[in-house]
């Protein structure tokens, strides 16, 4: 930093320049911010991509696209740079015919070449998921509504990635929250935390919202962004938010599940704007229905156990173990130990933090999920 600064006057003397080229995301020393001009190249804008899905077209020597094929090969390619969209858009072209999900498909593998992103792949939607209704209902009104999310981040267990804010000798947590609270801010970015036991659905619920709306869904890891070199660590979350700018063309949905929420700093359960819901354990009801869904999944049948107590994850969980080890559900059950054993304490710890917190607007039926003020 030295020896650059020390250039600025015989550079200037003699008509030199120096160019210095630099990942995305990566912050300029403050000692210099005074003596370098940045030019950061942003990814492409959706006018854009379309111009250069014409000029691909028109160098394969194709007629100009549909309106229909534009916008789908629009939204497969948001989040890429020029030339990766470009190659990508090339090698999708398969006989005249533009193949989408080849081109989806390139997308993700470009999008998980940046450190702590990854593109969720399984198919399930909110019909594979028994009970839950008053978040299922709520996020379906979220997705149908106006300027809907374009895409899900998800981020898994919160509490652990932003454990130590303010208290860290390192300051490397504290500058993430406030690198993290900055941007939901400035890009009002909607979010809603999923609270909750072990097993209760909460992660199987935010990975199918993208699906139930047709919409990508992107593991943000906050741990696999950290590097042992110092400022490594802002600089890759400062690239993955700006890949997530530009798949969403600034319209993310961030689904955050944790554990227990008491360790969050309350600036940052603040911009989870579309509140907090509680995920208890399942009603007969509920379990009812989810024991339905597995029962028709692994293709098993018989004497059901007693379920009282059971999270959806045990219930398939005893479905997949009698499919596996050709046994009975009642046996499959022996190897099942509930989380409301295991893990009462914290269960009933979860249960106070939410009571007295619920929204009364909210139609509260059982131990359903209901969101918390």
């Amino acid at each position: 930093m030295q020896g650059i600064w020390n250039l600025r006057d015989e550079y200037k003397a003699t008509g030199r320049t120096l160019v210095l080229m630099t990942t995305p995301g990566a912050a300029l020393p403050v000692e210099l911010a005074q003596d370098v001009l940045v030019l950061d190249e942003p990814l492409p804008s959706g006018e854009d991509l379309q111009i250069i899905i014409r000029d691909t077209f028109r160098a394969a020597e194709l007629n100009e696209p549909e309106p229909e094929v534009m916008t789908r090969a629009t939204d497969a390619l948001a989040g890429l740079a020029a030339f990766p969209a470009e190659q990508a858009l090339a090698m999708a072209l398969v006989k005249g015919q533009l193949d989408t999900e080849d081109l989806w498909e390139r997308k993700r593998r470009f999008i998980e070449q940046t450190p702590g992103l990854s593109v969720w792949r399984g198919g399930e939607t909110f019909d594979e998921l028994g009970g839950l209704l008053n978040v299922k209902s709520f996020m379906k009104a979220v997705l149908a509504g106006v300027d809907p999310p374009r895409v899900v981040v998800f981020i898994d267990e919160i509490e652990k990635a932003f454990a130590g804010t303010g208290t860290d000798l390192s300051g490397v947590k504290t500058e993430m929250t406030g690198t993290m609270l900055t941007w939901m801010q400035d890009h009002e970015a909607d979010g809603t935390l999923y609270l909750g036991p072990p097993g209760s659905a909460k992660s199987a619920t935010a990975k199918a919202t993208g699906n139930t709306a047709g919409i990508p869904t992107i593991a943000f890891d906050l741990t696999a962004m950290e590097s042992s070199l110092v400022g490594a660590s802002g600089d890759r979350r400062r690239a993955a938010l700006k890949v997530v700018e530009a798949v969403s063309q600034g319209r993310a949905l961030f689904i955050a599940t944790c554990n227990s929420i008491t360790s969050l700093p309350p600036e940052l359960r603040r911009r989870f704007t579309l509140g907090t819901f509680f995920f208890d354990l399942p009603t007969p009801e509920e379990r009812e229905a989810i024991w339905a869904i597995y029962l028709a999944k692994y293709g098993v049948s018989g004497e059901l156990p007693d379920d009282e107590g059971w999270t959806g994850a045990e219930i398939k969980e005893c479905c997949r173990k009698a499919y596996r080890l050709k046994m009975s559900l009642t046996e499959a059950a022996h190897y099942i130990v509930p989380v409301s054993k295991s893990a009462s304490d914290q269960i009933k710890s979860l249960r106070q933090q939410a009571s007295g917190r619920f929204n009364s607007n909210w139609e509260i039926k059982g131990h359903c999920s209901v969101p918390i003020r």
